[in-house]
């Protein structure tokens, strides 16, 4: 003991031993926080978070929850929240709390009977929880999978019905449509989403809001932010973009920017022609799309959308200026469900990786082939050469344990050239000997085992010399028995280094039918956002801790001096 028990109890000595306990706790803290940061990461369902939370905050917190089932909803696109919602400074950074009680619109009753009793097309809906790509994971996006394969029994069966080419069901994207730019092609894929959205509960759709889309994001690039700019161009006193109407035909005030906005922003498959647009198409040779965005006058087109048709449908039952309550729908539909979409928050980010992961069946092959080759020659090449210089007290066994320490000195990329060349000189790229081979022999692993070796009893060796024991069985039966703690040591070391490689698999073996785990996951984060790389990084850990924890008993047997049982 450094300190007598006197000396230990009095107040220096204790504060001493206390400062000490505050610094290795402050210490552990900072290995735990981030990790937590990392945890928390993982299960968030955005793209952009604007703060940092070690605890999932819609566990617990409603809005939390909340404002997470909005940006979700609408794709990840603050343009649509504002459409749906007829809220021209809409932000998903602000949006108004579920807490805070809202009368309930009187559209809503109105809107639901609009939608019992019409017969409207898909096409005038988009389906919520959605995303083009795979930056972020959507709900919409695995159900639709599911869906086809459940429609058409296997990924060759969606091929063929499609006429496509998925190399997996995990590289089949939903279909998006947008409110500007060109319709969706008529294609065997959107056919099969548009059947799909038809499935979908309405509470999980929005309408695509061709007047709220007009008022909130037109508009205010057209003319003006402020709504004042509007009102003197046109002689009108609304308080806000958000009251303007928007008819199916041109309207006496305002003409100017709706053409505008009808003829060429606005997708042509949500405009018609009238009988007169009709009549002058019919005297061109010109497609419908081509007639709509270069030579139609306002008086030609017509817009058809959910939200004109409903106007139109309401205004026969004596209801002006009716618009479709999307904030009202959406609060009654999140009531519903909020315990299903908090559960879906905290998988969908895993569920993403692991389609990924196990889309690629022969990622996994080859990961547990690399592995297993890599562990065996590691306990086998290593312990031989190590053996050797325990064993023979040569001359040079000094140079030569030098030799092996040397190659510590230099990183893996210094020699990551020379390897591909020779590789490449024997032929051996693509093939498991690239992976394999270059790191069969590792000096340290050598150096550690030797340290080891030379610490076994050597009586031992004697009474196997005296009873006629071979080398490989004295090797076998004494060496390799007496050293299963640093076998076990240089055996997670060889699984980490073979498990974790991506970029010398991926330069060593660029065939995607040779790519590992690893390599498919580090091509993943490339496309995706933070919240899915930090569930790859957890996923792709487990199996590395699963391995630590069943060796950590053997490993920590060691501590026990081989001489001393």
């Amino acid at each position: 003991m450094f300190f007598s028990p006197t000396t230990a109890r009095s107040l220096p000595v204790r504060s001493l031993f206390a400062g000490i306990y505050i610094i290795l706790i402050l210490g552990g803290i900072t290995m735990i926080f981030p990790f937590l940061i990392m945890i928390t990461g993982s299960v968030e369902p955005r793209s952009q978070n604007d703060r940092i939370d070690i605890f999932p905050p819609y566990l617990l917190n409603e809005n939390a929850l909340w404002s997470r089932y909005i940006e979700t909803k609408y794709i990840g696109t603050s343009s649509y929240y504002r459409m749906a919602w007829n809220d021209p400074t809409g932000s998903f950074l602000h949006v108004p709390p579920i807490t805070k009680p809202v009368a309930e619109s009187p559209d809503v009753s109105l809107w639901n009977e609009f939608l019992s009793s019409q017969d409207l097309s898909e096409k005038l809906f988009s389906v919520g929880f959605l995303r083009p790509d795979k930056r972020m994971p959507a709900f919409t996006n695995f159900a639709f999978r599911d869906w086809l394969v459940e429609k058409y029994g296997s990924l060759a069966g969606i091929n063929r019905s499609l006429d496509a080419s998925f190399q997996s069901v995990a590289k089949i994207e939903s279909p998006q449509a947008r409110m500007d730019g060109s319709i969706l092609p008529d294609t065997s894929l959107v056919r099969a989403f548009l059947e799909f959205s038809a499935t979908q509960p309405q509470d999980r759709k929005f309408a695509w809001n061709v007047g709220g889309y007009y008022r909130t994001n037109v508009l205010p690039r057209l003319v003006d932010s402020d709504i004042s700019v509007y009102n003197q161009r046109f002689g009108t006193s609304y308080a806000s973009y958000a009251e303007i109407p928007f008819p199916a035909t041109v309207p006496e005030i305002g003409a100017e920017p709706w053409f505008f906005f009808v003829s060429r922003i606005l997708r042509t498959d949500f405009v018609q022609l009238t009988p007169m647009g009709q009549e002058h198409l019919a005297s061109l040779e010109l497609a419908k799309a081509e007639f709509i965005r270069t030579l139609a006058k306002p008086e030609d087109v017509l817009v058809v959308s959910a939200d004109t048709l409903f106007a139109q449908w309401a205004a026969e039952r004596g209801v002006s200026n009716a618009l479709i309550p999307q904030e009202s729908l959406d609060r009654a539909a999140f009531a519903k469900e909020k315990s299903f979409w908090r559960n879906q928050f905290l998988t969908l980010n895993y569920r993403l990786v692991l389609d990924e992961i196990l889309g690629h069946g022969g990622a996994i092959r080859n990961t547990l082939i690399l592995v297993i080759l890599s562990v065996a020659g590691a306990l086998f090449i290593n312990p031989l050469a190590a053996y050797a210089l325990s064993r023979y007290k040569m001359k040079s066994s000094y140079h030569i344990l030098l030799f092996c320490l040397a190659t510590i000195a230099f990183p893996a990329e210094v020699t990551m050239i020379p390897v591909f060349l020779q590789l490449k000189e024997f032929h051996l790229l693509n093939t498991f000997g690239a992976l394999v081979l270059p790191g069969l022999a590792n000096g340290f692993s050598i150096f550690l085992l030797k340290g080891f070796f030379d610490s076994l009893p050597r009586e031992l060796y004697e009474a196997a010399d005296l009873d006629g024991a071979s080398e490989f069985t004295t090797f076998w039966t004494i060496t390799m028995n007496l050293s299963k703690p640093i076998l076990a040591v240089i055996a997670l070391q060889a699984f980490v280094v073979a498990y974790g490689t991506f970029f010398f698999a991926l330069i060593l073996a660029p065939d995607p039918k040779m790519w590992t785990i690893m390599v498919y996951v580090y091509q993943l984060r490339a496309q995706v956002g933070s919240p899915v790389v930090y569930a790859s990084l957890i996923i792709t850990a487990l199996p590395t801790l699963i391995v630590f924890i069943t060796c950590q008993n053997i490993i920590l047997r060691g501590i026990v001096v081989p001489s001393d049982k």
